[in-house]
């Protein structure tokens, strides 16, 4: 005798598989994570960039500070105490810069080197200076006359942002300059 053995069909076994609900949902969730990993990785090159800027520009108010205070505190071959440019220094360079307020109310953009040539790679950067006599008790405080003490601001932006300002103080106390090194 012969048994035939048939299968329920409801019985059945099926294999296990992914069904589209499962399938949107992981790719939802991919999506998700995704969508955050470039969102982090895009904060990351922004703080980079700001990173870079902000370095760039202490190093052009570092450049210019340096030049600044290698100059002498007051005209060399000048008795009279004044803050500014005297004759023959408005050239728009500051190649004949030769104390220290020569600088006030100096700006350039871009940036340029001291004979007037611009420095590359540096649209829409700006640096100024700005130059007082101030208080020996008090260094915040400016002085209408000649004080012994002068404050030096270097400030330096990009689109109008200040990203660096060094400020140094130079006094008549010791007398060197560009040809007394």
């Amino acid at each position: 005798m012969r048994l035939l053995l048939r299968q329920n069909p409801s019985r059945r076994h099926i294999g296990r598989a992914l069904t589209l609900a499962e399938a949107a949902i992981s790719l939802v969730i991919i999506g998700v994570m995704l969508v955050a990993a470039l969102n982090t990785v895009g904060a990351s090159q922004a703080t980079q960039k700001k990173m870079g800027d902000r370095n760039r520009a202490m190093l052009l108010a570092q450049d210019l500070m340096t030049e600044i205070l290698r100059q002498h505190y007051i005209e060399p071959d000048d008795v009279a105490a004044a803050i500014g440019l005297e004759g023959g220094e408005n050239s728009g360079k500051r190649d004949r810069f030769d104390d220290v307020d020569d600088y006030e109310g100096w700006s350039t953009s871009p940036p340029q080197e001291k004979d007037g040539t611009v420095l590359n790679d540096f649209n829409g950067w700006y640096r100024s200076v700005a130059v007082s006599w101030v208080s020996p008790a008090d260094l915040a405080l400016a002085q209408g006359s000649d004080t012994g003490v002068k404050r030096i601001t270097v400030t330096v932006t990009l689109n109008n942002v200040p990203l660096a300002s060094l400020v140094a103080i130079k006094t008549n106390a010791m007398q060197f300059g560009p040809e007394t090194e």
